[in-house]
């Protein structure tokens, strides 16, 4: 099986515009997630996948691979672009904005490709381990079933219960979060990109949703290893902290 990654990146950012070129202890951010994606075990080559020539010119300055693109609406569209033009089986979307990205988590969601042929979709759950997380709507909660296939991903505190009886969350209870890192193979990606958006994806404002709503499944894995994103400026420092300290390892 041969798989690739191609990540997304953009300079235009409402809540942060530059990030991709954003310098962490002496290497832009798009670097340390090239760099970390480079590590994973499964994974045959990485692209970056830009329209903006800063961005393109800096991948090349540390002898990166990259590929520019036209205008595109979603980070799923630019990487559709990418992948319509390779020969590969699965292809990993992985965000720009991961500094901390472990390589293992790349290959968590790559083995099932292996073990179930029928596996057209992978993506990660982590266990939700605080109430504000639970109910926050930033935080994408997902339930799955017993083959460890998405039911729904939502915004809302899901699963629930009626308003007669107690919360479900405590520190045992089964509520997941959402990782936001996907692995499709070619022809499913490709299918997906060229579908209009659904209902219940415009709804919760969450593409995934689409695959559910056209009845493709969306295998899910669980991992006890956080994703560390950078959304706003403030997010910067965090990261520098934890890879001034060591960390995360490979």
């Amino acid at each position: 099986m041969k798989s690739v990654g191609i990540i997304p990146a953009r300079y235009a950012s409402s809540r942060f515009e530059g990030k991709a070129l954003a310098d962490i202890l002496g290497r832009p951010m798009i670097q340390h997630v090239y760099e970390r994606a480079c590590k994973s075990k499964m994974l045959s080559q990485v692209i970056v996948a830009t329209d903006d020539r800063r961005i393109y010119d800096t991948v090349k300055g540390f002898s990166g691979n990259v590929q520019m693109t036209g205008e595109c609406a979603t980070g799923t569209d630019r990487v559709s672009v990418v992948a319509e033009k390779l020969t590969c089986d699965v292809i990993v979307n992985i965000q720009g904005d991961e500094p901390l990205l472990e390589p293992q988590q790349i290959d968590m969601m790559l083995q099932p490709f292996i073990e179930r042929p029928s596996v057209q979709v992978c993506t990660l759950k982590e266990r939700i381990h605080t109430i504000e997380d639970f109910h926050n709507p930033n935080v994408v909660k997902v339930v799955t079933n017993l083959e460890g296939d998405a039911l729904y991903f939502s915004r809302g505190s899901i699963p629930s219960t009626p308003a007669n009886k107690q919360p479900i969350f405590n520190e045992n209870a089964l509520v997941y979060k959402h990782i936001g890192l996907y692995a499709f193979r070619k022809e499913q990606l490709l299918a997906f990109t060229s579908w209009k958006r659904t209902p219940y994806e415009i709804a919760e404002g969450l593409e995934q949703l689409r695959f559910l709503e056209h009845g493709v499944p969306i295998h899910v894995v669980e991992t006890d290893i956080p994703l560390i994103g950078v959304d706003v400026p403030a997010d910067l420092e965090r990261v520098k902290q934890i890879l001034e300290k060591g960390g995360p390892h490979f």
